[in-house]
């Protein structure tokens, strides 16, 4: 990685995914990255300046990389939804989810995290409504309100990590989207 910039924010972001946002220094997030102060002084102000922009780029990034991709389905809509959100290959669920971590953490307490937090958080649930409404529009599912249904499956998906995440155990995040599947398949319109 040979842009310093770029290589600031990844060694924040999974300083900040691992040991929480309050508890990662500015000086450790330099030693790993083989940076100085005045080196991260020249892209951001202030360890909230970085940390907010870990959130507007790497975590948004992440949200979009990983659901945006449903966007593109045309048919077994809800199956490929499925698939994609049971797919947790190499998934820490020691460490739990990228975007929920911080919503925990920041939004209660500091008011520009909670807004950047929730814009992220909104834009998952867009997706996941964008994919539910062409669903109900291709007559594979029936549902009069696919923006609470966003809602409520982006719930599921958060509880279901950290559920997982309490027991440090991945069969949890399995057992518990189950019964999200079991939800959504009986949405479905037999043809």
């Amino acid at each position: 990685m040979n842009n310093p910039r770029e290589k600031l924010l990844e060694v924040a972001f999974n300083e900040i995914y691992h040991c929480g946002y309050n508890a990662t220094s500015i000086d450790k997030i330099l030693k790993q990255a083989s940076m100085n102060k005045g080196s991260m002084y020249h892209f951001f102000k202030s360890k909230k300046e970085l940390g907010l922009a870990v959130v507007n780029e790497k975590i948004n990034s992440y949200i979009e990389d990983k659901y945006a991709i449903l966007l593109k389905y045309e048919k077994n809509i809800c199956d490929e939804m499925l698939k994609l959100i049971k797919n947790r290959n190499n998934f820490d669920f020691n460490s739990g989810c990228k975007l929920n971590n911080l919503m925990q953490e920041l939004s209660p307490i500091d008011e520009d995290f909670k807004i950047a937090l929730e814009k992220v958080y909104l834009r998952f649930e867009n997706i996941i409504e964008e994919v539910l409404i062409k669903a109900v529009k291709k007559g594979e599912i029936k549902h009069n309100d696919p923006k609470s249904l966003s809602m409520y499956v982006v719930a599921s998906i958060e509880g279901c990590l950290g559920t997982a995440k309490k027991s440090q155990d991945g069969k949890y995040f399995q057992t518990c989207i189950g019964e999200l599947e079991n939800y959504l398949n009986s949405l479905k319109i037999n043809k």
